[in-house]
């Protein structure tokens, strides 16, 4: 094989494997056919139009198959979702790694001065991003002073801090009515594309209802959304679309090709996928809608703008299983004697002009 022929080959890859088993040497033999006779050889322009051509060939779908339209768009709109959740996947990666567990449970210490259990637990906002928490109970008194020098030494930077002290209801008694003063502490802080907020309230009791000092201390810390997030979730959705309907349509004609048994069988493989995928794309769209909808400007990550109905993880994980299960069974078999069916496009090579 002469340097030119692997070269002219290498362009054929661009076009569906069946098409280039049944139309390669035909195509490789004029293209070098017309060099000899000097015509000479494809310029870069005519080799970008033959490259077009195979991918144009890898998106056409049978003819007079109306099926075949319908589950190329359906998995179009499937791995879409899929792609867009990958794309926020990678999108996040560009952002700031949250503080380890055991990092948070010391600026919690110190923000409490030290005693107490607490409790650690990693969660995502509605735009997928990481967050972690804390809660400590301590049997102490709050300390605004303290609370910013653990939050300076740190290396967090306080953007607002409020302190106030009012009346609660705290239940020393049976009478609903009875409050006594209770130290709040409401704050916010920024380090390395990192957010924090933090709350406290410390009952501090009084002459009438001495009570014993006892504070409760939440803290949030989360990475701030990059520039690279919502178009990265987009991207991921416009790929997995196309990747969609390039899957629907090689699966397509690898479905017409086949006996009737196995067109059969195929058929209802690829409907219960697709059937079974419908819980998790809608759960997949409704991510998709809530990052690209997030208020990124809000004080807290706590705000969902969107669908709020969850639906079961368990149900959403089975039903993605079987659908994965039914697809890849269907392109098993699909994939049985790929390498001698004949061409199933019916097209004739295409033209080089």
């Amino acid at each position: 094989m002469t340097e030119l022929e692997r070269r002219y080959r290498r362009l054929l890859w661009a076009f569906p494997g069946p098409y280039r088993r049944q139309h390669a040497a035909e195509i490789v033999t004029t293209l070098l056919d017309l060099a000899e006779s000097g015509h000479g050889r494809l310029t870069a322009v005519q080799a970008l139009h033959l490259v077009a051509c195979g991918i144009r060939q890898r998106f056409r779908l049978p003819a007079g198959r109306p099926l075949a339209a319908i589950a190329a768009v359906l998995a179009a709109i499937a791995v879409g979702a899929l792609g867009s959740a990958a794309g926020t996947w990678f999108g996040w990666w560009t952002a700031s790694s949250v503080p380890s567990n055991q990092a948070m449970r010391d600026l919690t210490a110190n923000l409490v001065g030290g005693g107490g259990d607490v409790s650690v637990f990693p969660w995502q906002t509605a735009m997928k991003g990481s967050v972690v928490g804390t809660t400590a109970t301590v049997h102490s008194a709050s300390s605004a002073d303290r609370v910013r020098t653990a939050l300076t030494d740190a290396g967090w930077r306080i953007t607002t801090f409020t302190e106030r002290t009012s009346a609660t209801p705290v239940d020393l008694t049976k009478d609903p009515s009875v409050t006594v003063p209770t130290r709040f502490l409401y704050f916010r802080a920024t380090k390395d594309g990192l957010s924090l907020t933090g709350s406290s309230w410390s009952v501090i009791g009084d002459a009438r209802h001495p009570v014993g000092e006892e504070t409760e201390q939440r803290l949030d810390v989360w990475a701030n959304e990059t520039a690279a997030v919502r178009p990265l979730t987009i991207t991921g959705s416009i790929l997995g679309a196309v990747a969609g309907w390039l899957l629907a349509a090689a699966l397509a004609y690898r479905v017409r090709s086949s006996g009737r048994y196995r067109r059969s069988v195929l058929t209802t493989l690829v409907a219960a996928a697709l059937a079974a995928a419908v819980l998790p794309v809608f759960a997949l769209y409704r991510s998709l809608y809530q990052v690209l909808s997030y208020d990124s400007g809000a004080p807290n990550p706590y705000i969902v703008d969107g669908p709020s109905e969850q639906t079961p993880a368990d149900l959403v994980r089975t039903c993605a299983a079987v659908g994965l299960v039914a697809l890849t069974v269907a392109l098993l078999i699909a994939r049985r004697g790929t390498r001698t069916d004949p061409d199933p496009t019916g097209h004739e090579p295409a033209a080089l002009g």
